[in-house]
């Protein structure tokens, strides 16, 4: 009768083995695919500023090659100069010093 019942004991740990191991590995698999999603996401969002950066100040250098001065502030290059920016996603930070001195530009991402 033990020899059954060890034999049953057996069978019982590798069947809960047998459930656990893939439900360990897929677990494992599932988190390593959110870190990958994450890390692209993340990169996506930086690529995203630093295009939204760059297009702040080549319209900036476009208005100082065109007009011979910097603009005071980035509504003039919104609404003569072309420039498309979604101030829903950005905070642009356009801090013009003089009208003959590249103006500081920082461009971050708004908060939700």
């Amino acid at each position: 009768m033990s020899n059954i019942l060890r034999n049953m004991k057996r069978l019982n740990v590798r069947g809960i083995a047998g459930k656990v191991v893939p439900v360990a590995l897929f677990v494992a698999i599932f988190m390593m695919f959110n870190a990958s999603l994450y890390n692209i996401t993340s990169a996506a969002a930086e690529e995203e500023l630093e295009a939204a950066r760059i297009a702040v100040e080549r319209a900036a250098i476009t208005f100082y090659a065109t007009e011979g001065w910097y603009p005071p502030d980035i509504d003039v290059l919104i609404a003569h100069y072309g420039l498309s920016i979604d101030l829903d996603r950005f905070v642009v930070y356009y801090n013009a010093v003089a009208s003959n001195i590249m103006p500081q530009i920082t461009v971050l991402p708004r908060q939700v």
